[in-house]
This record gives structure tokens, sequence and C-alpha cells, in this order.
């Protein structure tokens, strides 16, 4: 559900919504001043992350004023267009007005954008930094509290909290459960009191049970649970499958033993015709 409050006060408009606000000056003034005016009231001048803001932003601000400074810039004739504090270069196909920009004074490093019922509605054009127009700004949402363990990115009219590995929730403030039921003839003691992610549980057998596996298993930030759980068995059965594990040791030993021994006699009953056909040549000879 989408709040909206628009209200007036003194110099500038806000539109008040879940993401970030916008805001445009009463007065004109040159780009360096109009940003500096931005940075001072509200975050810094508008910046344009695709063709749907820049849409959005033509539709909050007064057609009347007409043109206004936006966050695009460069500080040479053959550098690159970039938008301010991101460093973001996206230019769209349909951002600039037709012939533009076209750079007519040779300085002409700034942007503004047509504001207006024409053909050139939200389009831009480069413009001399010294020349007077409207400031546009925005006013960021985000702040340090917005998330708790996440980054807080910010787009029309939204607010989204991007988690850390191993966090969940709209503020990223619950930390991973990994699901972990008690041992059969045993019990768990967990590390910080909970089966959340980067917590260690470690099992505890009943008196008259030996543990088989590792005792301590930790939650990973994906919900699962590091190797296999240990089980608690009664001192008989984890003999009788010592026992077993000892006898299946001791039959595979035999077998590769009586393995080897069988090749090591055929390779001697092979080599013997050969060492006979060798000692009768040399008694011929």
């Amino acid at each position: 559900m989408k709040l909206t409050l628009t209200f007036l006060l003194g110099s500038f408009l806000t539109e008040a919504t879940f993401g970030w606000t916008y805001h445009y000056s009463k007065t004109t003034m040159n780009w360096t001043v109009a940003r500096e005016w931005c940075q001072e009231r509200h975050t810094d001048m508008v910046v344009i992350q695709n063709q749907d803001e820049n849409n959005y932003l033509v539709k909050k601000l007064p057609i009347k004023k007409k043109y206004y400074w936006i966050g695009i810039t460069k500080q040479h004739k053959n550098e690159t267009w970039t938008w301010i504090g991101n460093n973001s270069t996206w230019i769209g196909n349909e951002s600039w007005a037709p012939k533009e920009p076209n750079n007519n004074h040779s300085t002409e490093f700034c942007v503004e954008i047509y504001v207006n019922n024409d053909a050139n509605r939200g389009k831009w054009n480069d413009e001399k930094c010294a020349n007077k127009k409207y400031a546009a700004c925005y006013k960021a949402q985000c702040n340090e509290t917005s998330c708790d363990r996440g980054r807080c990115q910010e787009t029309i009219e939204n607010i989204t909290c991007l988690c850390e590995p191993g966090y969940e929730g709209d503020r990223c403030q619950t930390a991973v459960e990994c699901p972990l039921s008690q041992p059969d003839n045993g019990y768990l003691s967990c590390s910080k009191g909970n089966r959340k992610f980067n917590s260690t549980c470690r099992y505890e057998c009943y008196s008259g049970f030996l543990m088989i596996g590792s005792p301590a298993v930790t939650c990973g930030l994906t919900g699962v649970w590091s190797g296999p759980r240990p089980t608690c068995a009664s001192y008989k059965k984890a003999l009788l499958a010592v026992t077993g594990c000892g006898a299946l040791s001791a039959l595979c030993c035999i077998c590769m033993c009586w393995m080897k021994h069988r090749k090591r006699r055929r390779l001697a009953q092979a080599r013997q015709p050969e060492e006979f056909s060798s000692l009768t040549s040399e008694a011929l000879g």
C-alpha cells in the first residue's frame, strides 16, 4: 500500500513516499550553486538511474518552471557524461532532445531537463554550467537504521533491504534458522540459546549411551547444519557396530592379501618356462 503526501513548505515542494523524495527550488541558480542548495537542504541533486525514473521525475516537477538542473556532468569535452555520487554512466536512448548533446559553446558540461508539454518533455540538453536553472533535488529515505544486517536500496516509491548472507526479513533483522530436533537418547546444548545462523549446537548422550559421529554442528547461512548429525547408541549396539566394522575391515584385508598372493604366484609361474628355456640354450651352446 502506497502512502503519498504532498505539501508546500516555503521555497520547495516535497513528494513523500516510501522511497526517496523529490524537491525543487523556487529560484534559479547556476549548476554549482544548485547542487550546493540540494546538498544543504536534502541529499543531493537528482540522480536518474533509468528511463522510468526519468519519466516519473518529470511528472512530479511543475511545468511552469520548465528548466531544471540534474546531476549529470563532465569536466572536459571528450569525457563521458557521469552522474554525481555513484559515477553511473547510464544515458538512455530516449534521454537527449534531438541533436543533443551538441556542446554548442564548447563548454556545455552540465545538463538540464525540459519539463513542458511539447515533444521535448522529459528530454535533456547540455548547457553551460554558469547559466541559471531551477534545482531538482532528491532526499534519500535510507539511513543507517533502515536495515539491521543488510544494504538499503531505493527505487521509485520503494525501499528494499538487501540482506547479508544468513539474514532475512523486511529489515534483515532475523537470522536464518536451521531446523533441528532433539536426538534420541540424548539432548542438545546450543550457543546463544538458539538454532540460528552461526550458532553451534552440541549433542550430549544420556548415561549408558555412546555417541557415534561428531558432537557439534553449526547453522549455515542457507539454513542447513554443517555435517551429518551424530546418534546416541547403546553400548551394546555400539560394540556390535565396532565389531562389525572390525570384522569387515579384516575380511577386506584378507581378500586383498589373497589377491596379491595369487598375482605373485601367476607371475612366478610365467617366469619359470622362460628361465628353463634360457638355461637350455646356454647348455647347447
